[in-house]
């Protein structure tokens, strides 16, 4: 088999699925009948105890596969996960757990030792499955990571989508922006009139797959439009009383750990904890001028 190797190739869509205005079914009574709907306060107290997951992940390079006239790509990544400990009375923080994982995602096995990229197997060549393929991989050490810390907290933060991730109670995922609108008239109109510290009524979402959802304006913005929201998902396998309880909990204990504007241009969504353990992760993946080059040794011997 020849193997030729390039430097990650941004015409390779860097993310496989199309963004969609609106999309899923929704059942807004779980909190407040839907004619009810209005901003909630945070309670006075909520969780002191908060464990915050992020992952990172890089493409390092490119990779093409060839024989007997027949051409497969493959995707060298390299992705890390930790977990941020936070405690609010004492005002700290500190790393608890961090892991680096790498692969070679490709539909055919290379039959080549590419050393820090054990070859991953994906049912389809297609660049987008490539990179979903390597996406769900990050998941799962997130995941991982996720289960060694999560019990020693009281609320557990895992920044993006929840999906898979979901094996915990206290754990909720953290969408820091918005492709999709999934509410619409009035519910839709109480996430603009959110205040600093307000959240949406819960409501429960099934889009891809289901889960309770809600929507948490951060303070250091205006208080106009979807400036400042994000979105919390909980798992489907709680009870409404549960998620709700969730939400409240979010509610009391994120708003402290928003991002400043001057400090990070995705502030306020872009929480301290993960901006801090994302500088972190992305160090720990490595110089990736010297990983492309061992990629491209290990193909020079196999004659690629």
């Amino acid at each position: 088999m020849q193997i030729t190797v390039d430097a990650w190739d941004p015409s390779f869509a860097d993310n496989p699925e199309s963004p969609s205005r609106t999309g899923g079914t929704v059942r807004t009574e779980i909190e407040l009948d839907p004619e009810d709907w209005r901003p909630i306060d945070a309670p006075a107290t909520g969780p002191r105890r908060i464990v915050v997951v992020d992952g990172v992940r890089r493409i390092d390079a490119r990779v093409e596969l060839l024989e007997g006239g027949e051409r497969w790509p493959g995707l060298c990544v390299s992705w890390a996960a930790g977990a941020v400990a936070c405690d609010l009375d004492g005002h700290v923080s500190a790393v608890a757990e961090a892991d680096v994982e790498r692969g070679l995602f490709a539909a055919v096995d290379p039959g080549a030792d590419f050393g820090r990229y054990p070859y991953r197997k994906v049912e389809s060549a297609d660049p987008g499955e490539l990179i979903s393929a390597a996406q769900h991989a990050m998941a799962s050490l997130e995941a991982k990571v996720a289960s060694m810390v999560a019990m020693d907290a009281e609320l557990a933060v895992l920044d993006g989508p929840l999906r898979g991730r979901d094996q915990l109670s206290n754990s909720v995922g953290y969408i820091k922006s918005h492709s999709r609108s999934y509410l619409k008239g009035e519910q839709n109109a109480v996430v603009e009139k959110l205040a600093p510290g307000q959240r949406t009524p819960v409501f429960h979402l099934v889009s891809g797959w289901p889960r309770y959802t809600w929507y948490l304006r951060l303070p250091g913005t205006s208080s106009r439009g979807w400036s400042g929201v994000a979105r919390l998902e909980a798992s489907d396998d709680l009870t409404d009383e549960a998620a709700i309880a969730l939400a409240d909990a979010t509610a009391a204990a994120l708003p402290p750990l928003g991002s400043a504007a001057h400090k990070d241009a995705r502030a306020p969504q872009n929480l301290t904890p993960i901006a801090g353990l994302e500088r972190r992760l992305k160090r720990m993946l490595g110089d990736p001028r010297l990983l492309l080059r061992s990629v491209r040794a290990a193909s020079m011997e196999t004659g690629g």
